[in-house]
């Protein structure tokens, strides 16, 4: 019977330094992990059901409203397409992880139903649970850097849907450089017990 693999889940919102984290991630662990992520999905609908897409209701799109101080916030809604694409994407990753293979997740959470979700498919396999995290002020400057004005907004939209509990590792990428978080997540999966 072949042996499950084990996952690194990371969670945190847009600029945390999630994908920069899993870069370094894969150079330094001593098995092969594959990277799949919310992105990586994204990228397989067509593009009808995306952001800009008439279709977008079905599939993702983006809300965008204020907080009480008048900044802006964007956040990802999703309608059925979009339901079937996260619930398959999940099952996608179990389904790898039962063959034998070693899964990093790079997870933005949207709404506050994606982290139960996961953990519900993930029972029973071996994770190690992260969060990354910066406070907004660095987010947003990073955001600022990143992307043009349409899709700023987004980490203080999902900067509260992230702040959950129940993580094995909690890092701060405003304090820690990549290759930093990713040896202290190889040292806290190395330490973590081998049965779920």
């Amino acid at each position: 019977m072949r042996k499950p693999g084990q996952a690194i889940v990371l969670t945190g919102t847009s600029g945390a330094g999630k994908t920069s984290t899993v870069t370094e991630l894969q150079d330094i662990l001593p098995e092969p992990f594959l990277a799949l992520g919310l992105d990586t999905f994204f990228g397989t609908l067509p593009h009808r059901w995306t952001s800009d897409g008439e279709r977008s209701s079905e599939g993702f799109c983006y809300i965008r409203d204020t907080d009480q101080e008048g900044r802006t916030r964007l956040r990802i809604g999703y309608g059925p397409v979009g339901a079937r694409m996260l619930a398959g994407m999940r099952q996608a990753v179990a389904s790898l992880l039962s063959e034998g293979n070693n899964v990093i997740v790079d997870e933005m959470p949207i709404d506050t139903t994606v982290l139960p979700a996961w953990r519900t498919v993930l029972a029973g396999h071996r994770v190690l649970w992260v969060r990354v995290k910066a406070p907004v002020a660095v987010l947003e400057s990073r955001e600022a850097e990143r992307f043009p004005e349409k899709f700023r907004g987004l980490s203080r939209g999902h900067y509260d849907i992230c702040d959950q509990e129940g993580f094995d590792l909690t890092l701060d990428s405003s304090e820690l450089a990549p290759q930093e978080r990713a040896r202290r997540i190889a040292a806290a999966l190395a330490a973590f017990p081998r049965t779920c």
